[in-house]
């Protein structure tokens, strides 16, 4: 079994491996950061959950910002240079938070430190999902997103565990740290990674009006809403969560940090063998499939009163998360055509880091609402959820399952749903 897992692998650009060992030091340092975020920010503080998820929700505008632009030099200039540029963007925003942290600066200070991480980490995203579509053929597409997305929890299974011994230090380690990681995901993608060959540049002046046009697909711009609540109740993780488990359930800081390890190792052992098993799936399906295990998990924390029920709650999340991140990368692909895939990309990346930031708001609010009764607290983030399961199942009934299977078309210059 070893052997034929092995060898199945085989044939994948080298360059696709050297993206994975970035996303593992990447992953590590942001999972260090962001689980103990907002528990910083509540309990040394002071700052209130709405407050808190303000302050993601101003994140969400700049990473909006940030995926536009991303998405149009991605295509434009080439991925590579795109990339490595935002990561060395973010080693030093991140090492000015560590300062500021460390000296307890002005909220807005802080803050403003963090929409701007997230307007140079946005970048980073449309180039990396627009370089994979060019690398890889379209049939093995979504076992690439998955091998990233396993580096990428490799990190967060050993970050979690680093950033919850350090927690108890200093908050501000933690940033420094991150800044380290950023930094030599930087110089690996510089001195290695070279643009494909058959990245087809625009040369064309962009035009604001030009990604209008992509409101014209309307198979991707139905894709794009029904991921909104998704990626909402995704958010959550890294923040309602988190409190929640520490404030409420009452386990230590070092045990949140278990709890996201196991998130990791679950994807990092899973990913990839369920990525082939709903591989012979309409992509849709799998995406409502997975909204419905993300209800499900959440609904869970209600009824938490000790880290086993929690764990229980993220092993169920964690097989939502590993159904629906690959295809929805992938079904994005098949949609966009070879020359605007960066745009694209980013387009789509708005929508779902719109999802992920404004989830602290919403999870904020709900919170300071109804942290005294947890059932009624989860149960509407789990409501949440179910409303993607039926934008996907809506999407389904309309979309051409040549469009829906994992080796569908990849170049649909055209809309879609057009008969």
């Amino acid at each position: 079994m070893p052997h034929r897992f092995s060898r199945s692998l085989q044939g994948l650009d080298r360059r696709l491996w050297i993206l994975f060992g970035g996303r593992v030091i990447a992953a590590t340092g942001f999972s260090i950061v962001m689980p103990f975020l907002t528990i910083f920010l509540y309990t040394e503080m002071g700052v209130p959950m709405t407050v808190v998820g303000t302050i993601f929700l101003g994140t969400a505008l700049s990473g909006a910002v940030g995926q536009i632009i991303g998405g149009e030099l991605a295509d434009r200039l080439g991925r590579r240079p795109v990339m490595w540029v935002s990561m060395a963007m973010r080693a030093a925003v991140f090492l000015l938070l560590s300062i500021a942290i460390a000296n307890l600066v002005d909220l807005r200070v802080i803050s403003l430190l963090l929409m701007v991480s997230s307007l140079a980490g946005s970048l980073f995203e449309p180039a990396t999902n627009a370089m994979v579509a060019d690398l890889v053929p379209p049939g093995r597409r979504l076992e690439a997103y998955s091998i990233l997305r396993v580096g990428q929890n490799v990190g967060w299974t050993l970050g979690p565990l680093l950033g919850g011994i350090l927690a108890m230090f200093s908050y501000a380690s933690l940033f420094v740290f991150t800044s380290l990681t950023s930094a030599i995901v930087a110089l690996i993608i510089y001195a290695w990674v070279l643009d494909p060959r058959r990245t087809v540049a625009q040369t064309d002046r962009f035009r604001p009006r030009d990604l209008l046009k992509i409101g014209e697909n309307r198979a991707f711009l139905l894709l794009c809403l029904a991921t909104i609540p998704l990626f909402i109740v995704l958010g959550q993780m890294t923040s309602t969560f988190a409190l929640f488990s520490e404030d409420v359930v009452g386990i230590s800081v070092v045990e949140v940090g278990y709890l996201y390890a196991l998130n990791g190792a679950m994807v990092v052992f899973l990913q990839l063998p369920m990525a082939r098993y709903v591989n012979r799936f309409r992509m849709t399906y799998v995406l409502a499939a997975g909204a419905v295990m993300y209800a499900a998990g959440y609904l869970i924390v209600g009824w938490a009163s000790d880290i086993w029920v929690l764990a229980v709650s993220m092993f169920i999340t964690t097989l939502g998360e590993n159904a629906t991140s690959p295809p929805s990368i992938n079904l994005v692909a098949n949609i966009s055509p070879e020359n605007e895939r960066g745009r694209y990309m980013g387009v789509s990346g708005i929508f779902q880091t719109f999802g992920w930031s404004v989830g602290p708001l919403v999870g904020g609010l709900l919170y300071d609402s109804l942290v005294s009764v947890p059932m009624v607290l989860w149960g509407s983030i789990a409501a949440i959820s179910i409303l993607s399961a039926a934008g996907f199942i809506w999407l389904s009934r309309i979309i051409p399952r040549e469009v829906d299977l994992v080796d569908g078309s990849q170049a649909l210059h055209a809309d879609p749903l057009a008969p």
